[in-house]
């Protein structure tokens, strides 16, 4: 697969135009160009990311059934919203929703609406949460092991973040019952259970990816090493 090559670019959109009408610091359409030139520190730690991760038109999923029964046993499960002081309230306020939205996101199996735009599942988000996880026990791991050789630091970090660990961390908070799929695929998996391994993986590397947008890297780590626990299950010696 050459990746230069014209079959393997992007294919264009067609349903929903590109632009956002989620919260009071938003009003106006924003398109990405917009985005780009946003200012850094705007909003969340990392907005543009943000904006980049979650689909136009996010604000119709306010007030559904899941914000409502869901969204609240997330929330205080993984201790959000964080204690944050802002100049003006609403902005706190926006946040929070936006925090909000972004959870539901980060529940969205891309059985449920990807169809309709490639943003509306966790894969994007999924995808920062990866690369941060990796970021962070790296940093971890060469803190706590100073004369550790890098074979070794390597051969621990797989074995900490490997995926099907990562998976088991969500369910020991019994999070994953809070995934939303689609009713065919929820069907198949509810009489599988390896297929539905890989969704509850995805669904804790979002959470990772979105704490990293909103509340940056201090938060990844406060749910990598005091919520979840990564370093609980002791890889073996290498």
């Amino acid at each position: 697969m050459d990746p230069d090559d014209e079959d393997c670019q992007p294919k264009l959109r067609r349903q929903l135009e590109d632009v956002d009408y989620v919260s009071a610091e938003f009003e106006n359409k924003l398109n990405w160009q917009d985005i780009v030139a946003y200012k850094a520190n705007a909003l969340f730690t990392h907005p543009r990311l943000f904006r980049a991760c979650v689909p136009p038109g996010m604000h119709r999923f306010r007030g559904n059934i899941w914000d409502y029964d869901s969204r609240p046993q997330v929330m205080r499960t993984l201790g959000y919203p964080l204690e944050m002081t802002d100049r003006i309230p609403e902005i706190t306020e926006a946040r929070n929703v936006e925090l909000g939205l972004g959870l539901q996101l980060c529940f969205l199996h891309p059985s449920k609406y990807k169809f309709e735009h490639p943003r509306f599942c966790f894969e994007r988000l999924e995808y920062v949460g990866q690369k941060i996880q990796d970021l962070v026990m790296a940093e971890r791991l060469l803190m706590k092991h100073l004369d550790a050789p890098g074979l070794w630091l390597q051969e621990k970090h797989r074995r900490i973040l490997m995926n099907k660990n990562c998976g088991r961390y969500l369910r020991a908070k019994q999070l994953h019952r809070f995934i939303i799929y689609n009713d065919k695929v929820q069907d198949a998996y509810e009489r599988n259970r390896r297929r539905r391994n890989p969704a509850t993986t995805a669904v804790n590397q979002a959470i990772h990816g979105l704490s990293y947008l909103v509340y940056g890297k201090r938060d990844v780590r406060r749910l990598m090493f005091e919520f979840f626990d990564f370093e609980l299950i002791q890889p073996k010696e290498v």
